[in-house]
């Protein structure tokens, strides 16, 4: 049975968000891959943090992307879709780990909505195995160290255990492949050392994060002595935020239609 275009469920993406316009064009790459994937879907987009939403707005900056959508915390999204009579949802996490962002978009408040939750990108055994799949032909060659650059959780290390599994997958499969967070577990001083008592002659970043922001600016290539690539000593080059490789984000593609179907 055909379902009409009106009684689609609305897709609501949710994300940290980021104040670098250069990292913005990650998600909006991604927002673009979901317009195109399922046509017909009114797509909105929520910034989970508070911190970022406010920033913006002090700046002058209230709208996002191309097609100028109005930067919104998840509460004020469903607000306005209430409002508007839309009652079916599907809130997808663009998130990287199923961590504290994540929790919070579970907990926040859906009364009078029918939400059904999309997972992050490395949610289970096969996203990890299948994300290390799609990601390796962008790693660097043997003399060049990979180093795959992931946000973490310093307070609540149980938020890192797909960083950590990832960790395990590459160790085991890539001899210049390392997976360091920037916060917790796996740690940088661990990659730091082995990096500098090997043989590479270069470093390549690759952000384990749908937007490649602030950590990725000052704590993994600033000029700070302390930043990852200070630390290193070597040559680095980085790549841009996961939100704009279409392999990757195939997975958080994937989830999306897995939790749409829900309403069928």
């Amino acid at each position: 049975m055909m379902v009409e275009e009106k009684e689609k469920p609305v897709i609501v993406i949710a994300a940290f968000g980021t104040s670098h316009t250069s990292a913005q064009k990650s998600l909006e790459d991604f927002d673009t891959m979901v317009r195109e994937r399922f046509p017909g879907h009114d797509v909105h987009w929520a910034i989970t943090s508070r911190f970022i939403v406010d920033k913006l707005h002090k700046a002058g900056r209230l709208t996002m992307f191309g097609r100028e959508l109005p930067i919104k915390t998840l509460e004020e999204v469903y607000a306005d879709l209430r409002k508007e009579g839309e009652t079916r949802l599907v809130l997808q996490s663009a998130h990287v780990s199923p961590g504290m962002e994540f929790h919070q978009v579970v907990m926040t408040e859906t009364s009078g909505l029918n939400v059904k939750y999309g997972y992050p990108l490395l949610t289970s055994a096969e996203d990890i195995e299948k994300f290390v799949q799609v990601l390796s032909p962008q790693f660097g060659d043997a003399t060049t160290a990979t180093i795959l650059c992931g946000h973490g959780n310093e307070g609540h290390p149980e938020f890192n255990a797909s960083l950590i599994q990832l960790n395990e997958i590459v160790r085991s499969a890539f001899e210049n492949v390392f997976v360091a967070a920037v916060e917790g577990q796996p740690e940088f001083g661990e990659v730091l050392t082995r990096v500098k008592n090997s043989h590479f002659n270069r470093v390549k970043f690759i952000p384990i994060m749908l937007a490649a922001g602030e950590h990725i600016r000052n704590d993994v290539m600033g000029d700070d002595p302390d930043s990852w690539r200070k630390q290193l000593g070597l040559p680095a080059t980085c790549d841009t935020g996961l939100g704009s490789d279409p392999a990757v984000m195939e997975i958080l593609l994937d989830h999306l239609a897995q939790t749409l179907s829900q309403f069928w």
